[in-house]
């Protein structure tokens, strides 16, 4: 599935595939994404963190999942530090779908709504 990736390998935020394992093959079926297969150094941090984020936009309710992993050794990541606030580590941000609690493909609006939540 598709997704905004913020690596610290990067100069900019990119839209990647991520990999997806689903429970089956029709529309409500769930899928689960691997965020292992896109964030890096796993020998520093094996583990992955994520949260949830809604964003209210009038009467719209837009659904995110935001994987990252946050550690002293990583890397600093340029794209999620602000100051003096260096941020070691990727991101990765996942779309939820209104009808079925389980991750989608992004879409054109979602990159810039990604890039609003991962600056706040």
């Amino acid at each position: 599935l598709r997704c905004r990736l913020y690596s610290t390998s990067w100069t900019r935020p990119r839209q990647v595939t991520m990999l997806t394992r689903c429970s089956g093959h029709s529309r409500t079926a769930q899928c689960f994404p691997v965020p292992e297969s896109l964030l890096e150094e796993a020998t520093v941090q094996p583990y992955v963190h994520n949260c949830f984020v809604n964003v209210r936009e009038g009467r719209h309710v837009y659904r995110f999942c935001i994987f990252f992993k946050r550690h002293l050794h990583l890397r600093a990541n340029m794209l999620l530090s602000r100051g003096n606030n260096k941020f070691r580590g990727d991101a990765v941000v996942m779309r939820i779908g209104v009808n079925n609690p389980s991750v989608v493909n992004m879409r054109g609006r979602d990159n810039a709504l990604a890039d609003f939540i991962i600056h706040q």
